[in-house]
């Protein structure tokens, strides 16, 4: 009787413990698939982040080389714009001292071919109407001969102020002006003056300056 009793016992354990079995070995099996799901997940998205930021890099480097390519080409176009303001203003300065030859030769005939005088603008700077300075400030220089001035192409304190005695006398010539007038008027010293005043130069520039008038006058 007892015997059987065990065995009854023995029986019941085994019934028991299979299902256990059954519910460990699923556990584990979940267990082992989440490991891997939250990992492929994981995984997943640090790719998708390089993958976003190499994407990201190679936008910047498109922008960045649109972008030098945009400055190059506005950096063209600056030079091709003043290339062409330049050689206007030769073209105009040219046509100019043409008119005022051919004036001379008609009223003094072909010996003033050989006397004709030109202004050095590649020595004393080339300007515009767009940059011009207030002439009519310099002493001697009214608004008649600031015109005549500005259709020479002298449009600045800086041009006048680089007027070397052939360029006095050129000017004198082609404006018509009376023989050393420009000299007494000190047209030079004061160029210099106001073109330093305008750029509002330090205490050693002024100091450079005055020397430079001295000597000029």
């Amino acid at each position: 009787m007892r015997l059987l009793l065990i065995n009854n016992i023995l029986a019941a354990q085994d019934t028991i413990s299979i299902p256990i079995a059954y519910i460990e070995a699923f556990v584990m099996m979940l267990g082992a698939f989440t490991i891997g799901y939250v990992g492929a997940t994981l995984y997943e998205r640090y790719r998708h982040k390089v993958s976003q930021e190499e994407v990201s890099n190679d936008i910047d480097l498109l922008k960045k080389e649109i972008q030098d390519l945009k400055e190059e080409n506005e950096h063209q176009n600056r030079k091709s714009n003043h290339r062409k303001d330049r050689m206007d203003q030769e073209y105009e300065q040219v046509n100019f001292q043409k008119r005022a030859f051919s004036e001379d030769v008609l009223t003094k005939g072909t010996d003033a071919a050989a006397n004709i005088v030109k202004i050095n603008f590649d020595r004393i700077g080339y300007a515009s109407a767009e940059n011009k300075d207030n002439l009519q400030k310099i002493t001697g220089i009214g608004p008649y001969t600031e015109t005549k001035l500005n259709d020479l192409g002298i449009f600045t304190f800086d041009q006048i102020s680089n007027f070397t005695e052939e360029d006095i006398a050129a000017v004198t010539k082609l404006i018509k002006f009376f023989p050393d007038r420009i000299k007494n008027d000190r047209w030079v010293s004061k160029a210099l003056q106001l073109k330093f005043e305008n750029t509002k130069p330090s205490i050693s520039s002024s100091e450079d300056v005055k020397k430079k008038m001295t000597k000029i006058d």
